[in-house]
């Protein structure tokens, strides 16, 4: 028998080699053991220590000399009945690993970004998008709405509100006090409720929040949108919008 049909079974050259060498000699010591397997001396013991963890060699002391004998090869089937039983154990750990990797790998990344839009329609692009993704498991936010982007984009709003209702998405609003006539009227908007900011309060712009999204609409000269797709940005400005809401009067 060649070496190498031991090497398909899983034995390395030099296991092999010796292993031969050791059913050829029945029982020897380690010298002539090295010259008959052609094995180098400082491999020896440790090829013999592997195979007697396979089951495949034993060994006796005699008048202080260690000799070593070969198992019965039926114990060749014994070595890859371990081999099978430690291959289904690593099978079985790969599935619990694959299924958890799989999770990470099918997980979609949090999207995010951010973005500038300018003028009217630069608003009216970005409060499209918003309604066309908010849910009615939503709620949407609108801080400190003024008198100015009513007076420029009303219209706009209303026709905007009457969608929003339709998809069953919930709006809570604060307006400052110079809009408090707006607040009023939207107030009676189907899931709508609004609230005035305090009389010191005062801002340049306005925030809707709702989803993952926190836009800042600033108006003047030339209209700014900012957006931010963000969730945990998005979930700060809930935060302060609910501190402002205590602190706000009913319409």
């Amino acid at each position: 028998m060649q070496a190498e049909q031991l090497q398909e079974l899983g034995l390395t050259e030099g296991e092999s080699k010796v292993y031969l060498a050791l059913l050829e000699l029945k029982e020897t010591t380690t010298g002539a053991l090295i010259t008959t397997a052609n094995v180098s001396s400082s491999k020896i013991y440790n090829i013999l220590d592997r195979l007697g963890q396979k089951g495949l060699v034993s060994s006796i002391t005699k008048n202080n000399t260690k000799h070593y004998k070969a198992k019965n090869p039926k114990r060749l089937l014994d070595y890859i009945h371990v081999q099978e039983n430690e291959l289904q154990e690593q099978k079985n750990k790969a599935e619990i690993i694959i299924k958890e990797l799989s999770q990470i790998h099918t997980t979609p990344k949090q999207e995010q970004h951010a973005e500038i839009l300018q003028g009217t329609k630069g608003i009216k692009t970005f409060l499209e998008q918003f309604l066309e993704e908010l849910t009615e498991k939503d709620i949407m936010y609108i801080i400190g709405a003024n008198k100015e982007s009513i007076q420029l984009m009303g219209s706009y709003f209303s026709e905007w509100h009457k969608r929003r209702v339709k998809k069953n998405i919930t709006c809570l609003a604060t307006y400052l006090p110079e809009a408090i006539e707006r607040a009023k009227f939207r107030k009676k908007t189907p899931l709508t409720q609004t609230r005035v900011l305090p009389k010191t309060m005062k801002a340049p712009a306005f925030f809707v929040v709702g989803a993952d999204y926190s836009a800042t609409f600033i108006f003047g000269g030339n209209p700014l949108c900012i957006v931010i797709k963000n969730q945990q940005v998005a979930t700060s400005f809930e935060e302060y919008f609910k501190i402002l809401w205590e602190q706000s009067t009913a319409a």
